[in-house]
């Protein structure tokens, strides 16, 4: 399947008090159409630096990152905030909605932006939120639904312009046990079924379990990765969990 993300040698390096440190080193990888890629490591591995380098929050300092077949690390700012609204779909760990927007209105902001007629969206948003099934609080703000619905209503935000790639951080940290098993059997639902492209940046065993595709990132580096296959869920969450521990345990961890 053709690549939708493609990194090679990225590096990103950080100044600090004169001294150099590398937050991501020599990082390359690809992300294939279809899939669900889940990105593991402890509190400063690089892993939220690599999101926000992916994501063109940040730029590398050296190296290339395609999305979509087009070199985001050579695109002009302005370009880059098209790019974004064009081509990412975002989910945030603390939602990032709009309190004074509806969930109607959060949905539909970005087509709104996009001069889509107002037929359109109302149909894109309709079908979403029936999909996520919050059909019935699209009149509701932000504040007057649970965690878990505001980020179902994210989730409909993110594929409201259709995008080649959805970038999730940690989108399950402010959410109850309950409510992020119903986000991640919803984003796998939407991968599988949709074939959405999707890459996360997690920290929980539990949410990963859910990706085809696990990359292991340990003092700027990936140091290793599982892949599903066809293994049931619980069994590709305790590999995961072992993955984890001898990496916890090895200071020079090496798969």
């Amino acid at each position: 399947m053709e690549n939708i993300v493609e990194l090679s040698h990225i590096k990103k390096e950080y100044l600090i008090d004169n001294t150099g440190t590398l937050a991501v080193d020599d990082v390359s990888f690809c992300v294939p159409g279809g899939s669900f890629l889940g990105i593991m490591g402890a509190s400063g591995s690089g892993k939220s630096t690599l999101l926000n380098l992916i994501s063109t929050i940040d730029k590398p300092t050296s190296g290339q990152i395609t999305i979509d077949g087009n070199d985001i690390t050579n695109i002009s700012e302005n370009d880059l905030a098209k790019f974004r609204r064009e081509h990412l779909g975002f989910i945030f760990q603390e939602y990032n909605l709009l309190d004074t927007l509806t969930l109607y209105e959060n949905i539909a902001l970005a087509l709104t932006i996009k001069e889509m007629r107002k037929e359109e969206i109302n149909d894109v948003v309709m079908s979403l939120a029936g999909r996520l099934e919050i059909e019935n609080l699209l009149d509701k703000f932000p504040y007057q639904v649970s965690g878990g619905q505001r980020q179902r209503c994210a989730c409909a935000r993110a594929l409201a312009i259709n995008p080649q790639l959805i970038l999730a951080d940690e989108p399950t940290g402010a959410l109850d046990s309950h409510s992020a098993k119903n986000l991640m059997e919803t984003l796998s639902g939407l991968n599988q079924e949709l074939q959405v492209t999707i890459l996360m940046v997690t920290h929980d065993a539990l949410s990963a379990s859910y990706c085809n595709e696990i990359l292991f990132m340990k003092d700027g580096k990936i140091v290793d990765s599982l892949k599903r296959e066809k293994q049931e869920k619980r069994a590709f969450f305790l590999e995961i969990l072992d993955r984890m521990a001898r990496m916890a345990g090895d200071d020079d961890y090496v798969s």
